[in-house]
């Protein structure tokens, strides 16, 4: 069965698809130009590429690359072209576009991949010294001559002595080495949090503490984010694990992020996305001296009054005095939030000792609150592990390794990827619980044990038998007893 995916065709049909055609065929949006220059523009949905935007951009060589769509800027693909980043507006992400000589887009149809038929050719006859005619210079000359991508490719199988002989595999990967050298096309992709962690991990796996993608997916999972939650985050990661909360809580909830420093935290991957302003607004941050009750800030008194407001009369002043207070009030409501306890979910991706910061935010953690530690190295999960195991205040502490493998899903040629992911960290979880000493404990009225005598020796017997676990009821019947179930360790003991 044929299957369609979203890649240049090999012989893509010779007429354009201009731009506002593509985008009529494939959104359902409002046009981009109202008949009416007053009224207002249309609002774009977010499957949709807006002016402002940061989108992904995959090149033809498998590279990704990051662009802000500006209204008079022009984006740069190096070898592949540029063209204007208003071009971009309008369309939708996942669809194929082609960079014409002009700077504008064409839309590339889908290709249809169908199963490749084995053929008698092995490769075997094939001699690699000599078997391509064209030089360097001639393909310089192709291009010089305007002749395009897929033209070149053309004439580079036409000029090669060996490539009948090749295997119908062979020839499949020989055409997709050429178009990632000499296609002038490209695929935006949608900066959601998977598209953005997978960036940052290939790209630049140190920044985010080697946080793979699946393993970020557990984590959400794991620390059951919703909308209306309230989390507590502490991480390391610029941000990574704060965006994936905001994706899914979507603007409902609190979000409060502990940070080293008295500045604001640095989770500046929060811009790749493109969130709505609602959508932050459930984040505040405290440093760790702001998590102590007795703090109190040492250059901003507690009130400004507005006597000390008349007095300045330079504007700039003014504006700083009123941000400076507007900062001290967000601060204030952030620690009543803080101080009010009841975070239904805590999540860690810091490279601190895990213990020491459980330890400052347990009085907060409601009841059956999830807890998600992440790190890279097991060796530091491993000694928080055995000491949760024996805390009261945790319920089943689990520590885990996220295993990912991809696989190639092709007709006939499904099989893993050659060459796999870095290993996606570790994770320890575990449930947030109260200590109640007699939560599992039976409180029994042990009688007085009697002695049993039937002249056999079996009285002797059944008084064994009674301090091995059997206890008398209150002497109303031979037959009353009570028995005891031992009490867990820690949670108090049998009276």
């Amino acid at each position: 069965m044929d299957t369609v995916i979203a890649s240049p065709p090999r012989d893509p049909p010779s007429t354009s698809i201009s731009i506002l055609e593509a985008t009529a065929s494939t959104s359902t949006s409002a046009p981009r130009h109202a008949s009416n220059d007053d009224a207002p523009a249309p609002v774009l949905p977010r499957h949709v590429i807006r002016e402002g935007d940061n989108v992904l951009l995959r090149l033809p060589s498998t590279v990704v690359k990051t662009v802000k769509v500006t209204p008079s800027g022009t984006i740069s693909l190096g070898k592949y072209g540029s063209f204007k980043a208003s071009h971009l507006v309008g369309l939708p992400y996942g669809p194929t576009y082609e960079i014409l000589d002009d700077g504008s887009l064409k839309i590339v149809p889908p290709q249809v991949v169908a199963e490749i038929e084995e053929t008698e050719a092995n490769n075997q006859e094939i001699t690699a010294t000599g078997a391509q005619s064209l030089t360097y210079d001639d393909i310089n000359a192709f291009r010089s001559e305007g002749l395009s991508g897929r033209q070149i490719i053309e004439k580079q199988i036409q000029q090669h002595a060996n490539f009948d002989k090749k295997t119908e595999y062979s020839k499949d990967k020989y055409m997709k080495r050429k178009e990632a050298k000499y296609l002038r096309v490209f695929t935006p992709i949608e900066p959601t949090v998977h598209n953005i962690c997978e960036y940052n991990f290939e790209k630049q796996s140190a920044k985010i503490r080697e946080l793979r993608p699946d393993t970020l997916s557990n984590m959400m999972n794991m620390a059951n984010v919703r909308p209306g939650a309230r989390l507590l985050v502490v991480e390391d990661v610029h941000g990574m694990v704060v965006s994936a909360c905001v994706e899914r809580m979507g603007g409902q909830g609190r979000l409060i992020i502990i940070n080293d420093f008295d500045s604001p935290p640095d989770i500046h991957i929060t811009e790749s996305f493109n969130f709505p302003p609602s959508a932050l607004e459930p984040i505040g941050s405290l440093h760790w001296g702001m998590t102590e009750p007795s703090w109190v800030p040492a250059d901003l008194p507690l009130e400004i009054s507005q006597a000390v407001l008349e007095k300045t009369k330079n504007s700039r002043d003014i504006a700083k005095i009123k941000r400076r207070k507007a900062a001290f009030e967000l601060m204030e409501n952030t620690r009543k939030d803080f101080f009010a306890g009841g975070f239904d979910g805590v999540i860690l991706a810091t490279p601190y000792e895990p213990l020491g910061v459980l330890d400052r935010l347990l009085p907060y953690i409601a009841g059956s609150a999830p807890i998600v530690i992440y790190s890279p190295h097991q060796a530091t999960l491993s000694e928080a592990y055995q000491s949760l195991r024996t805390s009261p205040h945790f319920l089943s502490p689990t520590l885990s390794e996220p295993w990912l493998r991809k696989y190639q899903v092709l007709p006939g040629r499904c099989h893993p990827e050659m060459n796999g992911l870095g290993h996606g960290g570790f994770l320890l979880t575990t449930t947030r619980v109260f200590d109640n000493p007699e939560a599992n404990s039976h409180k029994v009225k042990v009688g007085k044990k009697r002695k049993v005598e039937n002249g056999d020796g079996d009285g002797e017997r059944k008084g064994e038998g009674l301090k091995k676990g059997k206890l008398e009821g209150d002497g109303k019947g031979d037959g009353e007893e009570a028995a005891a179930d031992p009490p867990l360790e820690g949670m108090g003991e049998v009276v």
